[in-house]
């Protein structure tokens, strides 16, 4: 008899890898996001979507520091492109 995986055990090796994978690319999303609202904060345009140009409101930014899209335009963008 084998000492090697199972078939559920390999099934679950699998599964852990695809799932550690889908949260390293998730993270990896939010690190750029972050780095791009530093980037428009140090252009002084932080603060103003980057979709239609007005100002983004103060209560999203406390919950997302690194949003550069009102929720408007953020819902309009995830549509088109989606994680």
């Amino acid at each position: 008899m084998s000492k090697g995986f199972g078939d559920s055990d390999f099934s679950q090796v699998l599964s852990d890898r695809a799932t550690n994978q889908s949260i390293q690319h998730v993270l990896e999303q939010d690190r750029e996001q972050a780095e791009h609202a530093r980037e428009l904060q140090a252009k002084g345009a932080y603060g103003v979507c980057e979709d239609c140009g007005q100002k983004i409101v103060p209560e999203r930014l406390e919950a997302l520091p690194e949003a550069t899209r009102c929720v408007a335009c953020q819902a309009s963008w995830e549509k088109t492109n989606p994680r």
